[in-house]
């Protein structure tokens, strides 16, 4: 394998990591003053965060390793609808509190 098919392979696995952050933080965003209790609405503040902190992290590193430079806001919010490669499973709309808690613990497994 070239060093070009290995760079494009690496910003790929990269960019998809950071796409599933960044729909993982704004569907647990959605919980926020929903959930049951203030503790758990904190707490998935506080994770929702995380996972932007992480997609943030991996859509900056994506644009670097492609070598087209570009920036995460340009990579988060800028693309075509297709062109995000989440998983199927960020995207689903948040059910009741119980799948949406199943979902982030499939999540990050």
């Amino acid at each position: 394998m070239d060093a070009v098919a290995v760079t494009s392979a690496l910003a790929s696995y990269v960019l998809r990591h950071g796409d599933d952050s960044l729909i993982m933080a704004q569907r647990l965003s959605e919980w926020i003053s929903r959930g049951p209790e203030l503790e758990e609405d904190l707490a998935l503040a506080n994770v929702a965060l995380d996972h932007l902190g992480v997609a943030q992290h991996l859509l900056r590193y994506a644009g670097r390793v492609d070598g087209r430079g570009p920036t995460d806001v340009e990579l988060a919010c800028l693309r075509t609808e297709g062109g995000y490669t989440e998983l199927r499973l960020g995207v689903r709309r948040n059910g009741d509190f119980a799948q949406g808690m199943a979902t982030l613990l499939v999540f990050v497994s």
